[in-house]
């Protein structure tokens, strides 16, 4: 008689048995319910890698796979004792799909005893979120996850010297949510966040870790470097707003539409009567003129126009963060090529109706995939914020360059 333990979970998802299959053995799918990165090739003998920001890391192969009803992978986890196996079974059932997870080859001895509990405890959060992502498309991780409150992109080396900030890398707050706790605590656009709770920030990776060691209620040290000073901050976490989205592409290119019309406007109001030699001026040192903002803004909707084709493909860009306009001469081909302000204009509105086109004819499969379609929406809807941040520094820009 075998004196192996096993561990079994089942969860039903309103779903097809194709789309649960992808989800359960797809490298950018796997990210979006189970761990933080993957990589998964899904056929016999095929290998993946799995790793949680905590610090836990799985390997191992695929032994059997019928899609889109069975899969075997083995497993071998951080300080675990030995190679263990899990096994997906999907039958459809009152509609939906039927998921059963068969995790086997505990060992007898105490040594097992963690793997065994880790697994149970793995599997019951990671089939409720393969639930949640699939279904509404949220992710429970981040759902539950304490809510700091900013508007937020990395800091880079190159936009610090440009910036002159006292830091290499960390967390840049863009803009601080009405009502948060960062709003209350002081943290504005052009902070930049090198640590919280003690823990460091400098990605987008490490945030996320920093976040998930709190609870909502919480109030943790922020470490804050604004310009060349550096300061310390209590900030309260809130939780986090799971904001309403559109559910289909036209729906989705409906409201970026409306957003890019106001975004717009306040563009248009901000460019009346600006020549094209007072757009060429730059108000300091390493400061970009208009021309240059504008140029920026083009470049921009162009880079965003290649991350949602990654998005609809594959659900991440992978490679790290890639500005395009932080490559020598960038900007400069762009203001040859184009050098004035309606002609610039003019460019970066057809870009901007083409990011809207595009979106409007993302692939079914990328609106199917509730989970893949949030983010793509988040981040479309996140777009016309950016001309509006980019409106504000124009009139700084204008003033800097009159007040001489």
């Amino acid at each position: 008689m075998s004196s192996e333990r096993t561990v079994t979970r089942n969860v039903v998802v309103d779903a097809t048995p194709r789309l649960v299959f992808q989800v359960l053995t797809e490298t950018g799918n796997l990210r979006d319910w189970f761990c933080d990165t993957a990589w998964s090739d899904p056929r016999p003998g095929g290998r993946y890698a799995l790793h949680w920001a905590q610090g836990y890391h799985v390997e191992g192969r695929f032994l059997e796979i019928d899609p889109p009803r069975r899969a075997v992978v083995s497993w071998h986890g951080t300080g675990e004792p030995g190679e263990t196996r899990v096994a997906f079974e999907l039958q459809e059932q009152d509609g939906g799909v039927n998921v059963q997870v068969v995790h086997s080859g505990f060992g007898p001895g105490s040594e097992w005893d963690e793997a065994e509990a880790q697994a149970r405890r793995g599997w019951d959060a990671g089939l409720e979120n393969l639930k949640s992502t699939i279904e509404t498309g949220i992710d429970l991780r981040t759902a539950r996850q304490p809510f700091l409150g900013i508007h937020l992109d990395l800091l880079t080396p190159e936009r610090a010297a440009r910036e002159n900030i006292a830091a290499q890398w960390g967390i840049y707050v863009e803009g601080v949510v009405d009502g948060s706790g960062a709003q209350a605590a002081g943290l504005g656009h052009g902070d930049v966040i090198v640590s919280l709770g003690g823990m460091p920030t400098n990605s987008f990776e490490e945030l996320g870790a920093a976040l998930r060691a709190r609870q909502a209620g919480d109030t943790v040290e922020v470490e804050r470097v604004r310009g060349q000073a550096r300061d310390t901050l209590q900030v309260t976490l809130g939780s986090r707003p799971q904001p309403e989205l559109p559910d289909s592409a036209p729906a989705l290119a409906d409201r970026l539409a409306e957003r890019q019309r106001e975004a717009n406007d306040a563009l248009r109001a901000v460019l009346e009567n600006v020549s094209d030699q007072e757009a060429s001026l730059s108000p300091g040192e390493g400061d970009w003129s208009v021309r240059e903002v504008l140029a920026h803004l083009s470049e921009n909707e162009r880079a965003f126009q290649m991350i949602l084709s990654n998005l609809a493909v594959t659900g991440y860009l992978d490679g790290g963060p890639f500005y395009p306009d932080e490559i020598p001469g960038r900007l400069e081909s762009i203001l040859i090529v184009t050098p004035t302000v309606q002609g610039l204009l003019d460019r970066f509105l057809v870009d901007e109706a083409e990011s809207e086109a595009f979106v409007r004819r993302l692939p079914e499969t990328a609106v199917a995939y509730k989970a893949r379609f949030r983010r793509i929406a988040n981040q479309v809807l996140a777009l016309p914020d950016h001309v509006v941040q980019h409106v504000e520094q124009i009139r700084q820009a204008l003033a800097g360059v009159r007040d001489r």
